[in-house]
């Protein structure tokens, strides 16, 4: 009985084995709202395009960075139409006067999506949620404004930007904690702010991602320093802020959104996925239970940036398994250590376990 559960299940997975996988956070967007009016079939039609398009700005927006995604918003409906695998309406509210709103939840086939990037010769960022602290310093006039005092460090979260395509934003921010420490540090260089050391600063040690943000605000200039550690890579960037300061608290609430767009512009810098370039991967699994080869398939199913798989040698110990992923090799070993499996490199050969 053993005997013929055992083969179910590797047949199973060989049928599996040449799959292209689409459900994630990159090629699904939901919640994609419309409004207009429904006359007859033409312009019910027409409403839908219009969520293909939204879709579409919000996609690009979303995976890859600013100049890319710039770059194909006027691309054409059919050419967008062609890369939708499916999509639902799951609210459509019509009034007496024949207008509709409707909600729309749209997956981009991600086949499709990768040869079109390609064709564009564009790498598309591998996206996820991270969550990073940031430390606003504000320098006005030579006063150095931290916490309260401070309407960065008060905005930051609160304030979003109004005018994109997507109210969600990938990078969830924590604001760093009052510390003394920090402080005492920060008034001690404060004549020389850019040579700060973030990795003194007491409130980024337990965190993985992190920025400090350093904003200077003299007369009618507004300039900002970025000190990051993202994805385990520190990168400093200068920023000038060329804002009417007229209105201080207003060029101070564009500025949020500014730096929120370049931080966020670092970070997909250093998750591109080349996909000209994909990259194959041999493994084995240890066999421990009969369900490991249905773990294993659910896992590789689950993670975007795998292409195909298929089975190279089967035992009754282990099997091995060949994959075709885009990306950094870190990163594929990332996904799948994080989907409850171990991975043990001896001697460049990949053993996996399941945990």
């Amino acid at each position: 009985m053993k005997s013929s559960i055992y083969i179910f299940f590797i047949i199973l997975f060989i049928l599996k084995t040449e799959n292209v996988f689409s459900n994630n956070l990159i090629y699904d967007v939901n919640n994609v709202e419309i409004k207009g009016k429904i006359i007859d079939s033409f312009t019910k039609k027409k409403l839908i395009d219009l969520a293909f398009k939204k879709a579409f700005i919000i996609f690009v927006n979303k995976a890859l960075l600013e100049k890319d995604a710039t770059s194909l918003y006027k691309t054409e409906i059919q050419v967008i139409k062609d890369l939708v695998l499916a999509y639902q309406i799951i609210k459509n509210k019509k009034k007496a006067n024949s207008e509709a709103f409707s909600t729309f939840n749209i997956k981009f086939d991600s086949k499709k999506i990768s040869n079109f990037l390609s064709s564009k010769g564009i790498s598309y960022v591998d996206v996820s949620n991270i969550s990073l602290t940031i430390f606003p310093i504000l320098i006005e006039d030579r006063n150095i404004l931290l916490y309260e005092q401070n309407f960065f460090y008060k905005n930051w979260v609160k304030l979003k930007d109004t005018k994109t395509s997507s109210n969600k934003e990938l990078i969830s921010y924590n604001l760093a904690l009052e510390n003394i420490e920090d402080l005492e540090y920060v008034s001690n260089i404060k004549d020389n702010l850019n040579l700060i050391d973030i990795k003194k600063i007491n409130s980024f040690n337990k965190n993985e991602n992190y920025t400090l943000l350093i904003i200077y605000s003299t007369g009618n200039q507004l300039k900002a320093f970025i000190k990051t550690f993202i994805e385990k890579k520190s990168i400093d960037k200068n920023i000038n802020l060329n804002f009417n300061m007229n209105n201080k608290d207003k060029a101070y609430e564009k500025a949020i959104v500014v730096l929120k767009k370049e931080i966020d512009q670092i970070w997909k810098e250093q998750n591109l996925i080349d996909v000209n370039t994909p990259t194959f991967l041999d493994f084995f699994l240890e066999i421990n239970e009969t369900q490991d080869y249905l773990k294993l398939k659910s896992v590789l199913d689950s993670i975007d940036i795998i292409e195909k798989y298929s089975v190279l040698e089967m035992t009754s110990k282990y099997f091995k398994v060949r994959i075709k992923y885009k990306g950094k090799i870190n990163k594929i070993k990332k996904k799948i250590s994080e989907q409850s499996i171990n991975i043990k490199i001896v001697d460049n050969v990949w053993k996996l376990k399941i945990k």
